[in-house]
């Protein structure tokens, strides 16, 4: 019980659109939240934001690429210092669809998007940030 009263006072603060876009920049790897088969589906992915979108490349087959025709999505980052108790989280809800257009492509590789499988991942995807919401734990 003394080591609950001796912890500072922490509050959650929301954050705006801009600060929410600029912490999830700063992090390579999020969570895509999806519906597959009618279950909730829940994949870590590495990503890049480009401008007002999610984007990342996924392999052909794989069930994110198959819902990549506007479906609605949630993807999800966030950075937490467990010793400090202390962190943000970030969520973007919005369509996905794929990249096709050949110089968009292009754009997309020039980005510092990489990706830690060895696989090919040959599609690229775009999550529009329709809705963009996050926290700061302080």
């Amino acid at each position: 019980m003394d080591s609950l009263r001796s912890a500072p006072h922490r509050t959650l603060a929301a954050l705006d659109r801009d600060e929410c876009l600029e912490l999830l920049a700063s992090v390579p790897v999020g969570q895509v939240v999806f519906s597959f088969r009618a279950l909730p589906e829940i994949l870590p992915v590495n990503f890049r934001v480009d401008g007002e979108s999610v984007v990342m490349r996924v392999a052909s087959g794989s069930a994110l690429a198959r819902v990549a025709d506007g479906t609605v999505l949630a993807f999800h980052a966030d950075r937490v210092d467990e010793s400090e108790r202390s962190g943000w989280s970030v969520t973007v809800v919005g369509r996905v669809s794929e990249v096709t257009d050949e110089a968009e492509q292009d754009r997309i590789r020039a980005l510092p998007l990489e990706s830690w499988m060895s696989d090919a991942r040959d599609h690229f995807l775009r999550i529009d940030a329709e809705r963009v919401t996050g926290r700061r734990l302080e």
